[in-house]
């Protein structure tokens, strides 16, 4: 057992190290400001949850980590509930740590499993997890649990679990939130449900560059702020999910995201409670979705949306559907319609470059919602998921320079946008080889634009079982076919 661990903690500052066979359990609401715990080398089998409770502050937080260079891995061997939980806290910084579960079988059978879930925070802020490995749980990786706020989720993986999600924040009847918060840079995998999902009432929160691939469900969803400042989704890597790349209803700034190689719709837009207002979905790239590249249900009369220069490319599928009551296509109008007269939107939908079927609108008389894209010969290797474009791409200079478009002063890769002729989609063009990191199954490099001027960066991601190179050739006739239909109605 460690010694005292209690009684050394009532001194601000205190530095304790533990080893494997050690009581962690002595370390929970014991912990002051500046108190730093150090994990040894080697795996913590957990027989039961770990509670951590303290208040640090700004100048002397409470530090959690293993020691330099070594990985401390806390294995549990409980049969549920959290493998760790911080709770009513302030201050507290983890790092490097390992949680991992185990997965049984119950005795039941009959293919029913069991084993814990991850991480919890609850009723706490000032956190921040950096540089943690979560895998092979049972449950939801990291649970954003109670009201939290200003934490800080960065550069973990989160891997392998059999029934939750990778990041879950906030509860589903909006009782609780979390709110002023950054997810960024993490690897989130291989899980059950969601890559990332905010709940109900979660605002101001800043998910970027985070890697989210095969996931269960949606990649990632943004939810209703119920008054709150907009979350933002800003240079994602989104891939292999089986439901929506990314699902909004709620108010969200949506650009420069990846999202490919998704099970349903790319982008998917619903009012859920009468929420869908004030949302700006512009410069992503999404392609070689099973549904509709994008889908934006419920936006003809709404307040303050914005769908401007993002690059949709689905050469033998569903480029883009905008349900539009001006438009009486099949005798249903599509949403509202029927015959009768409605007012203009005053939706902003400008410039974006579609290939593929283009649906609910038409485009007699919305002109400027769509260009047509030139499929697969937009992209130097969309084969090996290589979305930045090519020197003869229809992406370039193609983009709405007005102010209403929201171009964002950065691209996918963090260079610089020319805001007078904005390049379509996540990148923009600044020579003939991606600059920047290479889409793989890893975390993000954030610092890749350093490898401008050092010959670019090769290609390859992902391992597909889609091909795009025969789909470019029927590019122009699935487009022609749905502009067409629209004339005859």
């Amino acid at each position: 057992m460690i010694p005292s661990i209690l009684s050394m903690a009532t001194a601000l500052g205190a530095s304790v190290t533990v080893s494997p066979g050690d009581d962690l359990s002595a370390v929970t609401s014991s912990l002051n400001p500046g108190d730093v715990v150090t994990f040894s080398e080697g795996v913590y089998e957990l027989e039961e949850s770990i509670y951590w409770e303290g208040i640090g502050t700004e100048e002397e937080p409470i530090l959690l980590r293993a020691a330099d260079g070594v990985e401390a891995v806390l294995h549990s061997i409980s049969g549920g509930g959290y493998i760790a939980t911080i709770s009513n806290s302030d201050w507290i910084v983890m790092e490097n740590l390992v949680f991992e579960g185990v997965v049984e079988e119950t005795t039941a059978g009959y293919g029913y499993y069991s084993g814990p879930s991850g991480l919890r925070i609850a009723d706490s802020s000032n956190v921040t997890v950096r540089d943690c490995t979560i895998r092979d749980v049972w449950g939801t990786g990291v649970r954003l649990d109670g009201n939290t706020n200003n934490l800080t989720i960065e550069h973990n993986e989160i891997a392998s679990s059999g029934d939750g999600s990778g990041i879950y924040a906030g509860c589903g009847d909006g009782s609780c939130w979390i709110q002023d918060s950054t997810i960024t840079n993490n690897l989130i995998h291989d899980v059950a449900y969601d890559g990332i999902n905010l709940q109900r009432g979660s605002q101001g929160v800043a998910i970027s560059h985070n890697v989210i691939f095969r996931t269960g469900d949606d990649g990632l969803e943004l939810p209703d702020t119920q008054g709150g400042p907009q979350n933002h989704a800003l240079s994602n890597a989104i891939w292999q999910t089986e439901g929506v790349g990314i699902y909004v209803w709620g108010q969200a700034l949506v650009q420069n995201n990846l999202v490919f190689e998704i099970g349903d719709h790319g982008i998917y837009t619903r009012d859920d409670y009468d929420s869908l207002h004030d949302v700006q979905i512009s410069h992503n790239t999404v392609a070689r979705t099973d549904g509709y590249a994008a889908r934006l249900d419920d936006w003809y009369d709404k307040d303050g949306m914005v769908f401007a220069n993002n690059a949709l490319a689905n050469p033998t599928g569903y480029g883009l559907r905008y349900d539009d009551p001006m438009s009486e296509e099949d005798g249903y109008g599509y949403g509202y319609g029927y015959g009768y007269e409605v007012g203009d939107t005053e939706n902003y939908i400008r410039n974006n470059v579609v290939t593929g079927l283009v649906e609910g609108f038409d485009m007699l008389i919305r002109p400027d919602f769509v260009i047509e894209g030139g499929g697969a010969g937009d992209f130097v290797d969309m084969d090996n998921f290589d979305f930045y474009p090519t020197s003869s791409s229809l992406l370039r200079d193609q983009g709405d320079p007005d102010g209403n478009a929201y171009i964002p002063p950065t691209d996918f890769n963090g260079a610089p946008r020319d805001g007078a002729t904005p390049d379509v989609g996540a990148y923009a063009y600044s020579g003939s080889e991606n600059p920047g990191w290479v889409v793989a199954e890893g975390f993000k490099d954030v610092d890749a634009l350093s490898l401008l001027g050092q010959g670019g960066v090769s290609t390859g991601c992902c391992g597909s079982d889609k091909s795009s190179g025969s789909q470019a050739l029927l590019l122009g006739p699935l487009l022609a076919l749905g502009l067409l239909a629209r004339r005859r109605s």
